[in-house]
């Protein structure tokens, strides 16, 4: 037992001995999705103008491109972080990133919080609906009216669709790829989106087009996009030499980035075609780099954060099964009370809350503007403590179901009590809670995923990134689903052989 709790926290010390994460002063670090083609997209192929990736492939795009040009006269270098969409604010406001450089449109409510340059890109906005559908002939937006209409989470694209009349407005998706299944399955009826990206998606999904509407009869919204860069920094050098690097960008230059970003954009240089088989397969052959260190990443999340948590688990649970004795002074009363309601009230939170709202809060409100953590090392704390509180209670109702008479046993017999806990109780206790703290484990590979708002590269970010770049999303989130389903099929057999080993008198029936 001690071999083993030593273990777990040379563990967690390594993983949290994290250095502060800073941005070199000679990095241009610019946040953007790389799943939003042809604006942005991720690839396994390198290009004269793609930049590389921290952990795999390559981010490529008209962005990329504006955003070399802009490091270039700035006389940095490039760096391109991978963000959930509504994670790229909280990142700007954290000073993670530099800029937004991501099809981003200077609307009211951003320009609340983020500082805009002049756009750099302006398309016409149009809806994206099935092939064959009588709105495949559609020239107005009232054609849609009584129609299914979604759009895009915090942007533009979602709250222009209240201009149709009578429409059903749809509960906005957070990316293109889960809009187009919902478009394929019947769902949506329409698909609000811009230009180039409606031309992406319509390449690569042959059922499916879009429709332009007559002049007057279209939406009435700005269709630009623009540079985010930090609220107040309107004004200073800063500011003015990126605005001045970006005028410098002529608008023939402009037009040729978007034609050659169309052009090269994965959904128009892959071939992938044929039946769903052969397009899943050509997918996982060309992505597979991808696919890979995303479950990397999550295994690293889901191991540690369980070894980790089930370490917090150990102590908080070991404290909330402590009992005021009635022989115990009046300072072991208050200190045993006080210890108690720090756990409950811990638990009572950490369960009360979701990881996702955990992660945005700590990461950006403290991990990353005053302790300056990398993203990775802020995941592994975060899903870490996550963790605890829920294997405190297991720990808790573990130590609470060995018979007390062995506690009073051993005390009886001179041990201590915490020489009796830690020798006697707790090893009952944790092979006892054994299926649970399992149980876990393959939660953690599966809850990982929530932690990609603040920019883990984990297996669900870089699945939509491929969907994304590829426009081909039920074909990409089923490899996903299957690795999923290999990951935790054989985490459950590991850990029904493992309960075996330690506990070899259950006679239970593995399934």
């Amino acid at each position: 037992m001690q071999k083993t709790i030593r273990m777990l926290v040379l563990v967690a010390l390594v993983f949290f001995s994290s250095l502060a994460i800073k941005a070199e002063e000679d990095e241009f670090v610019v946040g953007m999705e790389c799943n939003y083609a042809p604006y942005n997209w991720q690839s396994q192929t390198e290009t004269a103008y793609s930049v590389a990736l921290d952990g795999s492939g390559y981010c490529d795009g008209y962005d990329v491109r504006i955003a070399q040009d802009i490091a270039d006269s700035l006389n940095k270098k490039l760096v391109i972080k991978r963000i959930a969409w509504d994670g790229l604010q909280a990142a700007l406001d954290s000073g993670e990133i530099d800029a937004i450089i991501a099809g981003m449109t200077a609307n009211e409510d951003r320009e609340n919080g983020i500082d805009f340059t002049t756009p750099y890109y302006d398309t016409d906005m149009v809806m994206i609906v099935r092939k064959d559908d009588e709105l495949a002939d559609a020239t107005s937006i009232n054609d849609f009216s009584y129609k299914n209409v979604v759009g895009q989470i915090s942007t533009n694209y979602d709250t222009v669709i209240d201009q149709i009349p009578n429409v059903n407005h749809m509960t906005p998706r957070e990316s293109y790829p889960e809009m187009v299944i919902a478009l394929k399955s019947h769902e949506a009826d329409g698909i609000t989106a811009e230009v180039p990206v409606a031309e992406s998606i319509v390449s690569a999904n042959d059922d499916l087009t879009y429709v332009t509407f007559a002049e007057g009869q279209g939406f009435d919204i700005d269709n630009s996009v623009s540079i985010g860069l930090k609220e107040g920094s309107r004004g200073t050098e800063e500011f003015i030499a990126v605005q001045e690097a970006l005028d410098n960008i002529s608008q023939e230059t402009r037009l040729e980035y978007m034609t050659w970003a169309s052009e090269n954009a994965p959904s128009e240089t892959n071939e992938i075609d044929g039946s769903f088989i052969d397009k899943v397969i050509t997918i996982a052959k060309e992505y597979y780099p991808i696919f890979l260190y995303g479950v990397y990443t999550t295994l690293i999340l889901a191991i540690v954060g369980t070894l980790a948590g089930l370490l917090i688990g150990l102590l908080l649970g070991t404290l909330k099964a402590i009992s005021i004795d009635p022989q115990d002074n009046l300072f072991k009363r208050v200190l045993k009370k006080i210890l108690g309601l720090f756990v409950n009230f811990y638990v009572w939170v950490i369960r009360g809350t979701p990881m996702m709202v955990q992660a945005m809060f700590v990461y950006y409100g403290f991990l990353r503007p005053v302790l300056g953590w990398g993203v990775m090392s802020s995941g592994l704390l975060i899903i870490s403590f996550n963790t605890g509180a829920y294997m405190a209670e297991i720990i808790r109702s573990g130590i609470q179901s060995i018979d007390k008479g062995q506690l009073e046993a051993a005390r009886s017999l001179g041990m201590s009590y915490k020489s009796a806990m830690f020798h006697i109780i707790l090893p009952q206790a944790i092979r006892n809670s054994f299926p649970s703290i399992g149980n876990e484990f393959i939660v953690n590979i599966k809850d990982s995923s929530m932690l990609n708002v603040i920019g883990v590269i984990e297996l669900f970010f870089e699945t939509k990134s491929v969907a994304g770049s590829v426009s081909l999303t039920t074909e990409t989130y089923f490899i996903a689903a299957l690795i999923y389903l290999f990951l935790t099929t054989l985490a459950t057999w590991i850990l029904n052989y493992t309960e075996n080993k330690i506990n070899p008198n259950n006679n239970l029936k593995k399934v």
